[in-house]
């Protein structure tokens, strides 16, 4: 236990630390450790200290130690010596040890540079120190030699501490002796060059030893401030020439730091010096200056490399800290920062405002307050608004106040006009606060809100400014004399209604006028009051009222809240009174011109027609508006059927007034002797007798008749036996066209006849004889028949296989239902067409058509093709028109199909095949046009045998309808489980 007791007492930093701290020379007396234990143990030691004693016994020692406290046994006195920052002689302690390396915490180093004081810092072994720990156990001997300075200033003594073996020697009773005999050979020394230096830079603490570092010796600098006593303690290695450079953020403090030097050689530490270094607190400077109105530029200076930044706050004395603004400033130069100040960041506060200023330290890591400026005043500097009387006339009853500023002037915050008449004082004293706009205010006096008599009116302003000053200013006294009142009322007649305009002297607000308006016809049945708007006007509109004649119009203020009547007047609505010409332009034009036609009129019409078969002919034209009171129409006899004799027109107008469609006048007319109507031409194009076709166009002139319908008869044989009508009555922008095809007439070689017979729009026929035409088309082979079925949603799925499987039993073609109407798409007919295609059949489409109407046939037509598109089906797709539905018979089936065809053209498919029952075709009696879309593009079907399967041999074999596009012949084709429609191919549209 005791032998523990004294190892850790010999070890202790406090033995060196007694050395160190001393700051003097040792004696040159060699004294063994072991005498020195010797007379500790048998004899109370006392040492004495220029005037403190220290005396303490083995057992106080003991009883100190086993109770494991630290304290230093070494109590200075208030004349210690103490230890200046340069110590030119330092007392070296070395202690050997066998197995551990003395580890030292430096509280008691940090003596050296401020006096020792045996009862504040300790210097302590520590477990966690850069040495060793050193080992209880093992066996400690020791012996003390102690050499002394000589006087030469270059030469450095040592104390060497050998160990040899010592047991149980009183730790306390050792460190008294080294102390006691430290102070007796105490001498001083002259300093030349400091051992140890530092200084600071930045955050940087640069350490340089300045004496010889021999061979095998390493130097640790130990470091810490003064704040929080050794909390921030760090180690640092001196490099080769004995340098070491610290961070200063690694301990994160301004003050005092102390830096203790130690030798390690040999496994021996030895303290060398013991210095401090004040790492002053940055001190900065700071202006102010006001750049302009309103902003300040705060400029710090002096500012240290550890500051990387700086943060000012800055707020008005107004509120308290309200309008606490941090601005972070800019570095303009080195140790120069500025940071700009608008009081607009401080609701432009007037009055005083302080800064303080922040920095953001390398060595603290954080903000530390650098300056509190002297802050700065903000005084508005900048003129007053100017104010003023506008508008101002004598015979006026109204004039403006106008207080003026600008970005130039104070800031307005209010302003209170004190307005009143002289007589009787200030009884009609009105204050007006008018609202700032754009650092501006206006306000308009009208002396009716006053005495409203004939006066001196007086105008006091009074401008609250931002900056808390307020200004008042007398504008004078102002004579008013009111004029005679007036209060006149215009009506104009104009295209929209009649046109109102109150002009008053009388009225303030016009916006609370309004004008009762009505016609003498039938009394007050149509009265209408009209608002006036806020310069005196209104229009009455003619829709509003019926009647011609005089139109009362009165007129009232409501200012007061009770009508006051200002004028009554009145206006005449003449009743139309049309007058008309008609002169011949040339042989089938006429031109009839309305004039004096009333400004309420907006349209005129014009309804002529001849007195041939009644008003079969008549037409409505709707006339031109040449100008405000002219209107012109122009008659064709070409849409009167070139008719000769006499002609009736007549003139409507449509009325504003009432809304209502007049009749105006009834024209002389005018009589037609005689007429020279045109034919129209007729044209034969894209003639080829090889290919026996040819086309024949007929199209109307200005002066020929309307086309209605168009045949053309062709033949080759004298008999006529091959004769073929070719018809249509698809006229488009007056012209049709036929094609006449050398196949309608069996393919007989030959030279063809060809007449055209036109019927016009009034009945008449007119027939033209176009010439001969040789055909020379051989007829087509005829190819091996094919075969395709048609399908819907009602077949389902088919699945590759079975579409292989149709495929082996002759069928090469396959038509899908895509649509039905504007909504219905067949939810099967992706799956079909793609199965269908990987089987390698062509696929075709159809649509269930429901249209009875133009418009519906062209809006079915679109819905097909987008969902055409939608499934990736190109526009050479043959596309089908499924007539089946029976509604389509309740409009014009063939206008609507041709509606339908040309819209499916115009979008792009045109390789169009119709389908429908053998019994709605008009060569079956049915209202199905045939030569209206070709023979060869219909589909149809005619079930032979009834539901009785007809195979494909007997189909070929009877060939009906051969001259069409295909022929269903079933409907319950048994080539899959399910019952399939099954047709023959005429053409190889659908198959090839």
């Amino acid at each position: 236990m005791k032998k523990n007791i004294l190892r850790g007492c010999l070890l202790s930093p406090v033995i060196i630390g007694a050395f160190l701290s001393s700051s003097l020379v040792l004696a040159d007396e060699n004294t063994t450790i072991s005498a020195m234990a010797e007379n500790v143990q048998t004899e109370q030691v006392s040492s004495t200290t220029e005037n403190n004693v220290v005396d303490t016994s083995v057992s106080e020692v003991e009883q100190a130690t086993e109770s494991s406290s630290e304290q230093s046994l070494v109590e200075d006195s208030d004349n210690e010596t103490t230890v200046s920052e340069n110590n030119s002689s330092i007392d070296s302690a070395t202690t050997d040890t066998t197995d551990a390396t003395v580890a030292t915490n430096e509280s008691a180093l940090s003596d050296a540079s401020d006096n020792l004081s045996a009862n504040t810092k300790t210097e302590e072994v520590s477990e966690n120190s850069q040495e060793a720990e050193v080992a209880e156990t093992s066996a400690i001997t020791a012996s003390a030699v102690v050499e002394n300075a000589t006087e030469d200033d270059n030469e450095t003594e040592t104390l060497t501490v050998n160990t040899d073996t010592v047991s149980e020697v009183n730790t306390a009773s050792l460190a008294t002796s080294l102390v006691q005999s430290t102070a007796k050979k105490v001498t001083s020394t002259q300093t030349q060059k400091s051992l140890v230096e530092a200084s600071v830079s930045g955050n940087t603490l640069s350490i340089q030893y300045n004496g010889t570092i021999t061979a095998g010796e390493s130097l640790k600098f130990a470091v810490w401030s003064d704040n929080n006593d050794q909390d921030d303690l760090v180690w640092y290695d001196a490099d080769a020439s004995g340098a070491a450079y610290i961070d200063l953020s690694n301990h994160k403090d301004y003050g005092i730091y102390n830096i203790h030097t130690y030798s390690f050689k040999n496994g021996q530490t030895t303290g060398l010096n013991a210095m401090t270094v004040t790492v002053a607190r940055p001190e900065v400077t700071t202006n102010i200056t006001q750049t302009s109105n309103g902003n300040f530029t705060i400029t710090i200076s002096n500012v240290p490399d550890s500051i990387t930044s700086i943060l000012v706050p800055v707020w008005s004395d107004k509120n308290g800290q309200d309008d606490i603004k941090w601005y972070s400033a800019t570095q303009t130069g080195t140790g120069t920062y500025q940071a700009t100040v608008s009081v607009a960041n401080h609701n432009s506060d007037n009055g005083h405002y302080s800064a303080h200023i922040y920095g953001q330290s390398s060595i603290t890591g954080g903000l530390i307050g650098l300056a509190v400026t002297s802050g700065f005043d903000n005084v508005d500097t900048r003129p007053n608004a100017t104010v003023s009387v506008v508008n101002y006339a004598e015979d006026k009853t109204t004039f403006d106040v106008v207080v003026t500023g600008s970005s130039a002037t104070k800031t307005i915050k209010s302003v209170a006009i004190a307005v009143w008449s002289e007589d009787k004082g200030q009884d009609d004293l009105i204050w007006y606060t008018p609202t700032i706009t754009n650092n501006s205010a206006r306000v308009t006096i009208d002396i009716a809100n006053h005495s409203n008599t004939s006066d001196i009116y007086n105008v006091h302003v009074y401008t609250d400014y931002a900056d808390g000053t307020r200004v008042g200013q007398v504008l004078g006294a102002y004579q008013i004399t009111k004029p005679t009142p007036k209060n006149d009322v215009t009506a104009t007649l104009t295209s929209d209604g009649i046109a109102l305009t109150l002009d008053s002297n009388t009225v303030t607000d016009y916006s609370k006028v309004k004008f009762a308006v009505w016609s003498d016809d039938k009394g007050q049945d149509d009265l209408v009051w009209y608002d006036a708007s806020s310069s005196g006007t209104a229009l009455a509109s003619y829709e509003n009222h019926s009647g011609y004649g005089t139109y009362h119009i009165h007129t009232y203020s409501f200012e007061t809240g009770k009508a006051v009547g200002l004028n009554a007047t009145d206006i005449v609505i003449e009743k139309p009174n049309v007058q008309t010409t008609i002169t011949k332009v040339d042989d089938n034009t006429y031109k009839v011109t309305v004039t004096n036609v009333p400004i309420y009129i907006k349209s005129v019409s014009l309804p002529v027609w001849s007195t041939v078969n009644g008003q079969d002919d008549i037409d409505w034209l709707t006339a031109t508006k040449e100008d405000s009171s002219t209107y012109t129409g122009t008659i064709s006899l070409k849409d009167h059927h070139y008719d000769s004799g006499d002609y009736n027109v007549h003139v409507y107008g449509q009325s504003k007034l009432g809304n209502q469609f007049i009749g105006l006048a009834v024209t002389k007319g005018f009589t037609v002797t005689e007429t020279s109507a045109t034919s129209p031409t007729i044209t034969v194009s894209n003639y080829d007798k090889d290919s026996g076709v040819l086309t024949v166009t007929v199209s109307e002139t200005s002066t020929s008749k309307q086309l209605k319908f168009i045949r053309v008869a062709a033949w080759s044989e004298s008999d006529q036996s091959n004769l073929y009508w070719y018809t249509t009555s698809d006229i488009t922008n007056g012209t049709a066209s036929l094609t006449v095809d050398e196949k309608y007439h069996d393919y007989i070689k030959g030279d063809y006849t060809v007449h055209v017979y036109v019927d016009f729009s009034d009945g008449t026929t007119s027939g033209y004889n176009l010439g001969s035409y040789t055909f020379n088309a051989d007829q087509p082979v005829q190819q091996e028949s094919s075969y395709f079925i048609d399908i819907s949603s009602h077949n389902g799925v088919i699945s590759v296989s079975e579409f292989l499987s149709l495929k082996s039993q002759g069928i090469t073609g396959v038509v899908v239902k895509l649509t039905e109407g504007t909504s219905y798409t067949n939810p099967y007919a992706s799956s079909q067409i793609s199965n269908a295609q990987a089987a390698g059949l062509k696929v075709s489409a159809y649509h269930y058509s429901h249209y009875e109407t133009a418009a519906e046939a062209k809006a079915e037509a679109q819905y097909f093709v987008s969902v055409a598109k939608s499934l990736g089906l190109s526009s050479s797709t043959v596309m089908v028109n499924d007539m089946e539905a029976q509604e389509m018979l309740n409009g014009d089936i063939n206008a609507n199909t041709q509606a339908w065809k040309e819209e499916m053209t115009r979008l792009g498919y045109g390789d169009l095949v119709y389908y429908t029952m053998a019994s709605w075709l008009d060569i079956k009696g049915g209202k199905v046009s045939t030569s209206t879309f070709g023979m060869s593009n219909f589909w149809v079907a005619h079930y032979v045998y009834g539901y009785t399967y007809l195979d494909q041999e007997t189909a070929k074999s009877l060939a009906y309808y051969s001259s069409a596009a295909a022929w269903q012949y079933t409907s319950v084709s048994p080539k899959l489980s399910h019952a399939l429609d099954e047709n023959i191919d005429y053409t190889g549209r659908f198959t090839w």
